[in-house]
């Protein structure tokens, strides 16, 4: 009698599956571009005045999604300065070159904007590359966020700068960790899965400072920024939040009829309490950070280590 042993994924194929799982809802992402970027409006701000793009500097979004935050960056860094849009995930770079690309035919910029594939654990672009490095709800991904992180202190030129947003708790942030909680309740499988990255895996208290001190960058900054969601209904609420969700998307997408809609009413009744007389309002938090790579040179790393 044989004993079959659960094959364990290798940490490749785990980044694999995470960048197949956001190709998978990039058109998603870019039918909502709008509507993300509105969410993201303070915690753009914010990150955009924590880096100070000036004219001619050179700029790298990485985990770009649509490209918002580098779009909304590249007129500051005109005329001389460049933009590069990057993901890992080629379905959400083609959006993001096309959104740019729409933006300059109707004279949005005099910056450079182009758009690459670019895993942020192995950028593979020269050291010293960059003024700015930005990241906006793309680190907590990483299968290892220290290596990203180095990665970003190493393309960054001396006196660089880098702004990087995650989300906070999973319970401060019922807007997706309700959704989470009932599918995993549901289910009886964790959510994300064991070993897999998640949107939360950087909200505990300093884990986001931590990780950016560790690849020596200095003035390390954290600010809590509330992100609250609005949706105009339950029924809005439930159709863009699957529809954007990469983790959970391919989840509810193999579930029969009749288990989707027992977790859409759990997550209805529980959601209830943010009813009000114009919609959901749901609560939200997220962690705004900023540092820079010192002046003096940071060593000297290939993209493979």
């Amino acid at each position: 009698m044989s004993t079959e042993t659960a094959q364990v994924p290798t940490p490749q194929q785990i980044r694999k599956h995470v960048h197949r799982m956001w190709g998978a809802v990039a058109e998603s992402w870019g039918v909502h571009a709008d509507h993300v970027e509105q969410r993201s409006e303070l915690v753009t701000r914010l990150m955009i005045k924590a880096v100070g793009p000036a004219p001619g500097d050179e700029v790298l979004e990485l985990a770009c999604g649509a490209g918002g935050l580098g779009l909304a960056i590249a007129d500051s860094v005109a005329p001389g300065g460049r933009v590069v849009l990057s993901d890992a995930a080629p379905q959400m770079v083609e959006i993001a070159a096309a959104r740019a690309s729409r933006r300059a035919g109707k004279g949005g910029t005099t910056a450079a904007v182009s758009a690459r594939v670019i895993d942020l654990e192995q950028i593979d672009l020269p050291d010293a590359s960059f003024d700015i490095v930005v990241c906006r709800e793309g680190l907590m991904f990483a299968l290892d966020p220290v290596k990203a992180a180095s990665e970003i202190a190493r393309v960054l030129r001396p006196g660089g700068r880098v702004a990087v947003t995650v989300w906070g708790p999973r319970d401060r942030n019922p807007w997706l960790g309700v959704l989470a909680d009932a599918v995993q309740e549901h289910t009886g499988s964790p959510v994300p899965p064991a070993g897999f990255p998640g949107p939360f895996a950087l909200g505990a208290d300093g884990a986001l400072a931590q990780v950016l001190a560790s690849a020596a960058l200095e003035n390390v900054r954290v600010k809590e920024v509330p992100v609250p969601t609005h949706d105009a209904s339950f029924e809005d609420y439930w159709d863009l939040r699957t529809d954007l969700a990469g983790p959970l998307k391919r989840i509810l997408g193999t579930l029969p009829p009749e288990d989707l809609a027992a977790i859409r009413e759990k997550v209805r009744s529980r959601l209830a309490r943010y009813q009000t007389t114009d919609g959901l309002r749901i609560p939200g938090v997220a962690y705004v950070s900023s540092a820079r790579r010192p002046d003096d040179a940071h060593p000297s790393r290939t993209p493979a280590d």
